[in-house]
């Protein structure tokens, strides 16, 4: 029952907020990744809980293997949306991992102190083009605690 109910209030929460689900794509994609419930620490030590409700949007903008722009940001919906100071020292790490290769990082942006509301990164490294197809994708932290990944498939 409880899992019913925590994939309808994702549903909810992504129909609120005017979502479309990621995939692959050879020009730009969007794309959104509903964020668990979860608890961490922060730097002060404090034990912080995260209520569903809360998602990655990433989105890429470019044709085939040429990559313009990459921007990651969260937005919550419902009771974590009226909770201020949710999130405290956000990272979002930007990657690509080519069709045989390593990951690699892009970029990486941080936001410190606490926040619920005006989460939003960019990439600011990109290369002028990929050599190879790959993955490009946006990872979040939350006080060094991976959260979240969202990728698309870059092809050209």
């Amino acid at each position: 029952m409880r899992r019913v109910l925590r994939a309808l209030l994702t549903l909810a929460a992504a129909a609120t907020l005017g979502i479309a689900g990621a995939g692959a794509a050879n020009a730009s994609a969007y794309g959104v990744t509903p964020l668990p419930s979860f608890s961490y620490q922060d730097s002060t030590g404090a034990t912080r809980s995260v209520p569903y409700g809360c998602v990655l949007i990433h989105s890429v903008v470019g044709e085939g293997l040429q990559i313009s722009a990459q921007y990651a940001s969260v937005d919550c919906a419902g009771i974590a949306a009226m909770r201020s100071g949710l999130l405290c020292d956000v990272k979002v790490e930007f990657t690509f991992r080519p069709l045989s290769g390593r990951p690699e990082t892009l970029d990486t942006s941080t936001l410190p102190g606490c926040r619920t509301l005006g989460i939003k990164a960019s990439n600011r490294k990109l290369p002028p083009a990929f050599e190879t197809g790959g993955k490009i994708c946006a990872k979040l932290s939350v006080s060094d605690e991976a959260v979240s990944t969202s990728c698309h498939v870059v092809s050209g």
